[in-house]
């Protein structure tokens, strides 16, 4: 995804992993090669590879830079993680994120503000990084705020529950532990032109975040859609889902939202070109790229 521009706010992607290694059939354990096949006349060639049957995917944050701030939407995966639940996410040993970080001129130490949709671990674990055997804050000067309602969940995982306590443990209570976080209500709103949107389901407090500047509008999903299949179903839930019913609703109000508006969407995981508006169609929604 080139640079885009909301009014004034311009919007950089920072990749940390894209392309067909994460299997779509542990992400939608429900869906067969022939629900995406359906649908290949709109997702053929950016968001399904065909010739392997798997999905393009995408981990990767978002850098907004306002006339007053420079801010990270969700920090990817990040660096020598211990995620034996998920081997694509273990003891990663790849700077492309720092590196992506740096083409879009921005400094860690020069970030004002964090702001995390949600306390997944692939959401949260560039927050911090290993130094001299201690998880520091990857962003020292930053203000990391982070779900009140998500805070709350995540800090109850019994130890033992690898899948959520160690994104917890290592990539957001260091922050809180170097008094760098800030709990927020997921109606939160950091001025007239940045807010949180509650879009819970995925998590207890998970939000989207709401931009507009200059009469141009846009939101970053967050977890609240994975893959374009889901604008056509968004009955469809990701096996990451905590409270799936409440996700799919809040995914159906989302279609019936922001369908067929001039409101620029921004997904959390969408590969390449990423950017793009939800359409009405005969039968549900559509995904349409921004080329």
């Amino acid at each position: 995804m080139k640079k885009k521009s909301v009014g004034n706010i311009e919007i950089a992607r920072v990749v940390e992993l894209e392309g067909t290694e994460f299997r779509y059939q542990g992400l939608f354990p429900d869906l067969s090669q022939e629900d995406f096949d359906a649908h290949r006349d709109w997702l053929d060639p950016h968001f399904f590879d065909y010739g392997i049957g798997q999905v393009r995917f995408s981990f990767h944050a978002f850098v907004l830079k306002t006339e007053h701030h420079t801010i990270v939407v969700d920090t990817c995966i990040g660096n020598y993680k211990s995620r034996e639940a998920r081997p694509i996410f273990n003891m990663r040993k790849d700077d492309r994120f720092l590196r992506e970080l740096a083409e879009a001129e921005v400094d860690p130490n020069e970030v004002d503000y964090v702001m995390c949709t949600h306390l997944h671990g692939d959401h949260v674990g560039w927050n911090t990084k290993l130094e001299n055997g201690e998880w520091v804050p990857t962003f020292p000067n930053a203000k990391y705020l982070f779900s009140e309602k998500d805070l709350e969940w995540f800090s109850a995982i019994p130890e033992d529950d690898g899948n959520h306590w160690q994104g917890y443990r290592d990539s957001v209570l260091p922050v809180i532990e170097a008094g760098n976080a800030v709990e927020v209500t997921s109606d939160y709103a950091l001025d007239d032109s940045i807010w949180l949107e509650p879009s819970e389901g995925h998590t207890p407090g998970h939000c989207s975040v709401r931009l507009k500047s200059n009469d141009t509008e846009a939101v970053l999903t967050g977890d609240l859609i994975h893959h374009p299949i889901q604008c056509a179903m968004p009955h469809v839930n990701s096996a990451a889902c905590i409270d799936p019913p409440k996700s799919a609703a809040t995914r159906q109000e989302f279609m019936e939202r922001y369908a067929d508006t001039d409101i620029k969407v921004f997904p959390a995981h969408f590969a390449a070109p990423t950017a793009g508006f939800v359409t009405g169609a005969a039968h549900g929604y559509r995904w349409k790229p921004d080329l």
